[in-house]
């Protein structure tokens, strides 16, 4: 869901990313620092479950819960209705009236 455009998938290439990113406004490498930051938090909170609750959930509900919370972090966001930003909401599946509605 996400073109990170990165060579490998070690946490240096990831690391290497963000440094390269990390001041970027552009919403396609915002999706990517989303996706990044759930999925710690989402993958910690599971080893954490694992370890002292002895829950747990499957890797496709995992991935559920990060699609989800990038999902709703991205419907929050304002939009100016350019076609990038409508070919990302088509790829998380927000819906496209949510880039002219004002919630508030």
């Amino acid at each position: 869901m996400v073109d990170m455009d990165i060579g490998s998938d070690s946490w240096s290439s990831f690391s290497d990313w963000m440094n390269q990113y990390s001041n970027s406004r552009n919403l396609e490498h915002v999706v990517c620092k989303l996706v990044l930051a759930a999925s710690a938090y989402f993958i910690w909170q599971e080893r954490n479950n694992r370890l002292f609750s002895r829950s747990q959930c499957s890797a496709p509900q995992v991935s559920e819960k990060i699609k989800n919370s990038v999902r709703l972090r991205l419907m929050g966001f304002k939009f100016q209705g350019q076609a990038d930003h409508k070919k990302v909401m088509e790829k998380w599946q927000i819906p496209l009236r949510a880039l002219d509605e004002d919630p508030g």
